[in-house]
């Protein structure tokens, strides 16, 4: 038996241009969910940081008080530590696993304020050298953390490379500290 030369039938080989434009939609949905949630990732990220910056400071500030010592917070540009001052000498706190030094996760920097002046940490400071280790001279500026419940004002920003919103924690002469979303 012949079949007509009319034939309804056709084996094509590829894909129609509406199947091609569903997956093109689809691949470009999703990828605007992952980039969504890569910032709320970043973003979550930053705001941990600065509320752990925060709590820290507070800490210190409570541990001046209540044992009736100095404290001073130290930053460098990628990093802070906390430091008590011990026979007329600023040291970090022995066997405090809270109050030792942070380095900021990658991607994270920060801005500092302290008494409305601005530091710049965009390079290492002069006392670091190419290893990365510092010399014996203090690495930046410092924020104190007084017996007396009296702190230094300071602004911390904290941002991310990649993000777009900035957490920054405030801290007054009275010694109370705040944490805004900007």
């Amino acid at each position: 038996m012949k079949l007509p030369a009319f034939s309804c039938r056709r084996h094509s080989a590829g894909f129609t241009l509406i199947e091609l434009m569903v997956v093109a939609l689809i691949i470009g949905i999703t990828l605007t969910f992952v980039v969504i949630s890569f910032d709320r990732d970043v973003d979550n990220e930053v705001q941990i940081e600065a509320q752990r910056f925060g709590a820290l400071v507070t800490l210190a500030a409570q541990e001046s008080v209540l044992h009736g010592t100095e404290h001073a917070l130290e930053f460098g540009f990628d990093s802070y530590r906390f430091l008590v001052l011990t026979e007329n000498q600023w040291q970090q706190p022995a066997d405090d696993a809270l109050l030792r030094e942070r380095k900021l996760p990658r991607g994270i920097s920060l801005e500092l304020y302290l008494e409305g002046a601005e530091f710049d940490f965009e390079q290492p400071p002069d006392g670091v050298s190419s290893e990365g280790e510092a010399e014996e001279q203090p690495q930046g500026p410092r924020l104190y953390l007084l017996s007396s419940g009296e702190m230094s004002p300071f602004e911390v920003v904290f941002r991310h490379e990649d993000g777009e919103e900035r957490f920054v924690v405030k801290g007054g002469i009275t010694g109370k500290v705040e944490i805004e979303h900007e």
